[in-house]
């Protein structure tokens, strides 16, 4: 009878003591779970190109950064504090690697001179998402990694450059000997074709226009009418060129921080946002050949010999380009551009 009682109390005394570690263990679960939710949200700063208000920019970052907070649940939470007139566009790449900012909206035009393997994107024949499925993306990120920088996705496209003017051009002769703005993306094209690229802030090329000291200007189809650039403008030469190449870059430290799940989370909305991004910028180039229109500028069609032409052009001063700035890396990016050539 002793015996019995002897293993009732003992199995009482371990069956509290299991009880209490678990409880233990429970309340230490519950505290480190409240510390998580006490260090609330990741708060990653970003850093764009060009200001807030920008056509480029000032509905785009915003859906790129309501999808991502909303997509990670709150996990991330972004803020768009800093533009050129915080950190000059040229340092902006430079501010991300080194973590003074985390996130940049930014173009390869700005970084090239630092990797210019970059400067194909503006070659690629692909939308965001056949880069993602055929090598390209997977390639530039190595290439963005050893910049410290891990890179997300684009954010521009589809913006081809033009050729806007203030002399009616027949044939692609006619290029011969105009003083045209310009900057690094097209400068080389405009020296193939004989004429005169001039460096012009952003900021002066209305007056530029206005006074002739310039005959016309390169730029994409969004931006010159809001700017007011278009007043002072009398013809578009509808011959696209080239492809815009926004890039959305985050720091690498930054990237890392995050939880695996998080930056699985983070590629994936951005890889869905390209898609949205796309569909957005269709619908405002068709409101802006609308408005061009109302405002009287006169679009210009090469014919087919000269289209072909300039295209040639184009194509072969920026493959000429890519082989004198990136000869190491100019192998692989003719196998993931060329393929269809």
């Amino acid at each position: 009878m002793k015996n019995k009682l002897f293993y009732f109390l003992l199995a009482v005394g371990v069956g509290l003591l299991i009880a209490g570690c678990s409880g233990n263990a429970a309340q230490s679960e519950g505290q480190e779970s409240s510390t998580e939710n006490a260090e609330g949200p990741i708060k990653l700063s970003i850093v764009s190109f060009l200001p807030e208000n920008h056509q480029f920019t000032r509905d785009i970052i915003p859906l790129w950064i309501e999808r991502v907070e909303e997509g990670t649940e709150g996990a991330i939470e972004l803020e768009w504090n800093a533009g050129p007139e915080s950190i000059p566009t040229p340092e902006q790449f430079d501010a991300v690697s080194n973590g003074i900012v985390d996130v940049g909206f930014n173009t390869s035009s700005f970084y090239g001179h630092l990797m210019p393997e970059t400067l194909s994107l503006h070659m690629s024949p692909y939308t965001p998402q056949e880069e993602r499925e055929n090598g390209y993306f997977e390639y530039l990120n190595e290439r963005y990694n050893e910049q410290n920088q891990v890179y997300l996705g684009r954010f521009l496209g589809p913006n081809p450059f033009y050729f806007w003017t203030n002399e009616k051009l027949e044939t692609l002769s006619d290029f011969e000997g105009l003083k045209i703005r310009s900057n690094p993306t097209y400068h080389e094209i405009l020296q193939a074709l004989n004429a005169n690229p001039v460096d012009v802030l952003p900021g002066e090329v209305y007056t530029s226009l206005e006074r002739n000291m310039v005959d016309g200007f390169g730029f994409p189809l969004l931006g010159p009418y809001e700017d007011g650039w278009t007043e002072v403008t009398q013809y578009l030469i509808d011959e696209p060129f080239l492809n815009q190449n926004g890039t959305i870059l985050i720091n690498k430290g930054a990237f890392e921080s995050l939880s695996k799940e998080i930056q699985e989370k983070l590629i994936s909305i951005t890889a869905d946002f390209e898609e949205e991004m796309y569909e957005h910028f269709n619908k405002e180039n068709e409101k802006t050949w609308k408005l061009l229109e109302e405002e009287g500028i006169e679009t210009i069609k090469l014919k087919d010999e000269d289209s072909k032409e300039f295209q040639e052009i184009v194509h072969d001063v920026y493959w000429t380009m890519l082989e004198r700035e990136a000869p190491v890396q100019i192998d692989k990016l003719k196998s993931l551009l060329l393929d269809n050539d």
